[in-house]
C-alpha cells in the first residue's frame, strides 16, 4: 500500500480520476459503500458514473467562483445555460448565494485561505485523500450549498452528517 502512496501524486486534474478513486478512499466513495456497496464497486471498476446532478452543479459552481475558475466552469458546463445564453434558474440562485456570502464578512474569512488543498493520510490501514475548501494557518473549512438545513433522515444536517 505504501508503495501506492508514493508512486500516485494527486493534483486537481487526477483527483477525481479512476485511478485515483481506486488509489485512496474519499469521503464520497464512504458514503456510497454505506448507501450502495454494489454500486461503488462498479463505480471503481469503470462501469458506472455518478450521474452530474444538478445540485452537484450548483454546489460546484460556487466553488469555482470561490477558486477564481468560474469563467473555466461556464465554458466546461454549457447545460447550466438556457437557449438564449443566460442561466438558468439554479444557477441564477448560485449567483445569489455568492451575492449573500461576499456580504458576510465572517463567512468570507473562513473562505479566504488556500483553495482547494488536497491532502493524503492512512487512515485504518487504508490511504485516503481530501480536498480542502479553504486552508486556514488554524482551520480547515469545508463548504456546502444547500437547498434548506431541515432534517435529513430525522436529523439536522449538522446532526446528520
Amino acid at each position: 500500500m505504501q508503495e501506492r502512496l508514493r508512486n500516485m501524486i494527486l493534483t486537481n486534474e487526477n483527483y477525481y480520476s479512476l485511478e485515483s478513486n481506486n488509489t485512496y478512499m474519499s469521503v464520497s466513495q464512504y458514503k456510497q459503500f454505506r448507501s450502495c456497496e454494489a454500486a461503488a464497486m462498479a463505480e471503481l471498476r469503470g462501469e458506472w458514473k455518478r450521474p452530474t446532478t444538478t445540485a452537484l452543479l450548483v454546489g460546484s459552481y460556487v466553488d469555482a467562483w470561490f477558486e477564481g475558475t468560474l469563467d473555466v466552469f461556464k465554458k466546461e458546463h454549457p447545460e447550466i445555460f438556457k437557449k438564449d445564453g443566460s442561466l438558468k434558474a439554479d444557477y441564477v440562485q448560485a449567483e445569489e448565494i455568492i451575492k449573500r456570502v461576499q456580504q458576510d464578512d465572517v463567512f468570507m474569512e473562513y473562505m479566504s485561505g488556500e483553495k482547494q488543498r488536497i491532502f493524503t493520510a492512512e487512515l485504518f490501514g487504508v490511504p485516503w485523500k481530501i480536498k480542502v475548501d479553504s486552508l486556514l494557518s488554524d482551520r480547515i473549512v469545508d463548504g456546502k450549498v444547500m437547498r434548506s438545513m431541515e432534517r435529513i433522515m430525522g436529523k439536522s444536517f449538522v446532526e446528520h452528517w
